[in-house]
């Protein structure tokens, strides 16, 4: 036998290995789940931390949820986004006089059962007793109003916390506190260890041990949004102290799961906490809300168990999705073409299997940032530099973008916000970032710069100053195919007006560092909005926000900065305030679009499958405390998924011809090289 065909015989191999082995997966998982209700879940990686101040990312944040509970969270069946109470009692009631909200807390809420509050575990760490002591559970106390002070200044005295944005320049006396902590957090850890916790925040107290009040410097309408993030959540100074930097892995809080299991690079399994209060699954009447009838009235959370497994690429995790032994799933590029049609419709390979899509937009944009300190595309170049800027954003194909690179998963960007927040208006889309090469063009030749043709639909725009072509580069934060077909497709667009648009693919963390300390004249940027108001989106572009690392661009207009410390304030509830927020919110448009620091690229469309036996709530991308009302029909998905494990040859087949042929393939060419 030849050598050559070894390898490949052994990777087919591994092929109908992994096939067959699925057959045995959907048997022992539905015994797994024998009288539980259990939701099956994957993650793309593990969580970067499950500590509810520091996550700053949506895997991070939907893990903290689990567990953790802030003030108040997201009504479930309500559209568009509105906030009800949590832990409180009731919505706060507001001074407008001294800017104080206050907090009345259920008398209801306990820190979940844990080793930390075992009288025998006083004084002592989890690094000195280990995992055999974790066992011996104490009973979690009651929450209090003492516990969201505390947590609230551990969130402004964490030098690795990404939240704290939320609070500076806002609350009263919090920036001296946290200016403190810094100092202290290297100087002397004890000293910042007692500031934490005896150091006092005027505009944050309890007058009792069930009412919670804050103070502003200012009107800050979005408080009560930022404060229903995982940034917001209470913890309980035992956990934090006992488990120290393990409190990342080991949480402590009041919510409705309690984390069973996590082993890093394959699953985390949550089981519903035996000590949660008595919340139940809200009602309605109305037909939207039929398919909810079931659970209402029902003590939450609805589910047992929920099991993430951690699968990294998005073949075999599309692959477990068909097989049921996932309950939902996304759908990527590369798996798009299986799982839809050029109508975008499901595949009968999908339907044949009641296999359900749902599609909704996103309030996540794309968009690149362009250096305004840049000498040859930024501020300091004037009418060049501008007439740069235009051409960059006329050059964008923003749909031939999405068609081709994104599925059609999205929609052109010709405004900061999306359509469906408040101040949004078509009167006010940008005029400059649409798709017009030509005009393009003539805004670089009135600017002196020679445009010359070079083929067909291919120009080179040249310095007469220089003799060199007007070029830029973008620094991408990603380094994967995907990356390399966008740089592709940048390059491409800016052959249309004749710049040079080359491309530095990096990792995200290298790309961080470089946009924070903006070295470099163009960052491939994105933002997801944290709460459903223009403001969080705007603030993306108010200059003294370069410091904090959200204004990539350094754009810095006295008239946006100007409109933005005036908007910020203004409270939508107040029918005068929301008029001239509508108003501001058009005004800045105006002003972004005379000056041009972003290239807008698309908003993006969420396309999700599940399962028949799974119910998929209603679109909120802001709330990620809506686990707890989720159901599966176990003994349905463990009937239908052990069933499509026994299915003859042929459906196993096409799937192996989709997507393991060419894993196949590559592990044949790695041996092969290896030999």
């Amino acid at each position: 036998m030849p050598a050559t065909r070894v390898p490949m015989l052994f990777a087919t191999a591994l092929v109908a290995m992994a096939m067959s082995g699925c057959g045995g997966t959907a048997a022992s998982l539905a015994a797994e789940d024998e009288g539980l209700i259990v939701l099956r879940r994957s993650e793309g990686e593990d969580p970067k931390t499950i500590d509810p101040h520091k996550a700053g990312d949506t895997g991070s944040s939907r893990h903290c949820s689990l567990c953790y509970e802030s003030l108040l969270e997201y009504d479930f069946l309500e559209r568009p986004a509105k906030l009800v109470p949590c832990t409180a009692a009731a919505m706060p009631t507001y001074d407008a006089a001294t800017l104080t909200y206050t907090f009345r807390l259920r008398d209801d809420v306990y820190f979940q059962d844990d080793r930390c509050f075992h009288p025998e575990a006083a004084g002592r760490t989890y690094s000195q007793e280990g995992e055999r002591r974790q066992s011996d559970r104490g009973k979690g106390r009651r929450l209090t109003a003492h516990d969201y002070v505390w947590s609230f200044k551990r969130l402004s005295a964490l030098p690795d916390s990404e939240g704290f944005w939320l609070f500076e320049h806002k609350i009263v006396g919090i920036d001296a506190f946290h200016t403190r902590a810094m100092d202290l957090y290297t100087e002397d850890p004890e000293a910042w260890r007692e500031h934490l916790n005896h150091g006092k925040v005027e505009g944050i107290w309890a007058p009792d041990d069930f009412t919670f009040c804050v103070r502003f410097v200012e009107p800050y309408p979005q408080f009560l949004y930022a404060i229903a993030m995982s940034y917001g959540a209470a913890m309980a100074r035992e956990a934090v102290e006992y488990y120290g930097p393990d409190i990342a892995r080991k949480p402590v809080g009041t919510g409705p799961f309690v984390l069973k299991r996590w082993r890093f690079n394959m699953e985390l399994v949550w089981e519903r906490s035996p000590t949660f209060r008595d919340q139940r699954f809200p009602t309605s009447t109305r037909p939207e809300h039929e398919r909810f009838r079931a659970f209402m009235g029902r003590r939450l959370p609805i589910a047992d168990r929920v099991h993430f497994r951690i699968i990294k690429e998005s073949q075999p995790e599309f692959l477990e999705f068909l097989q049921g032994n996932l309950d939902v799933a996304g759908i990527d590029k590369d798996q798009f073409s299986t799982a839809l049609t050029p109508q975008h419709e499901l595949t009968p390979l999908l339907k044949d299997k009641g296999i359900q899509l749902r599609t909704w937009e996103d309030p996540y944009m794309s968009y690149i940032a362009l250096n305004m300190d840049d000498n040859d595309i930024g501020a300091p170049a004037g009418a060049r530099g501008l007439a740069v800027r235009r051409a960059l954003c006329l050059c964008i194909d923003r749909d031939d973008l999405i068609r081709r690179y994104l599925n059609g998963r999205g929609s052109p960007a010709r405004h900061v916000i999306p359509a469906s927040t408040f101040g949004y208006s078509e009167d006010s889309a940008m005029s400059w970032q649409r798709y017009d090469p030509a005009e393009g063009r003539r805004q670089l030749e009135a600017a002196g710069f020679r445009v010359e043709s070079i083929g067909r639909d291919l120009y080179r725009t040249v310095d007469p100053a220089t003799g060199k072509q007007v070029s830029i580069t973008v620094l991408i934060r990603r380094n994967d195919q995907q990356s390399a077909d966008y740089a592709v497709f940048l390059k491409s667009s800016g052959d249309k007006v004749g710049i040079r648009i080359d491309s530095e693919r990096m990792t995200f963390a290298e790309w961080l560092k470089r946009s924070n300390d903006r070295v470099g004249q163009a960052f491939d940027s994105g933002w997801i909005m944290d709460y459903p108001d223009a403001q969080n989106n705007l603030q993306l572009l108010y200059g003294p926000n370069t410091a904090q690392g959200l204004n990539y661009s350094g754009y810095n207009s006295e008239t946006y900065n100007r409109m933005y410390r005036e908007l910020a304030p203004l409270d939508e509830a107040d029918e005068t305030q929301r008029a001239r927020k509508g108003e501001l919110v058009r005004l800045m448009h105006a002003e972004l679009d005379k000056d041009l620091p972003w290239v807008m690229l698309n908003w993006n469309k969420t396309y999700s499958l599940f399962h028949s036996w799974y119910t998929l709530p209603d679109p909120n991308p802001f709330a990620y405390t809506y686990t707890k009302f989720v159901h599966a029909d176990t003994p349905r998905r463990g009937e239908l998924a052990t069933s499509w494990a026994r299915t003859p040859v042929l459906p196993g087949l096409l799937l192996s011809l989709l997507f393991f042929v060419p894993a196949a393939l590559l592990v044949s060419r790695v041996i092969r090289q290896a030999l």
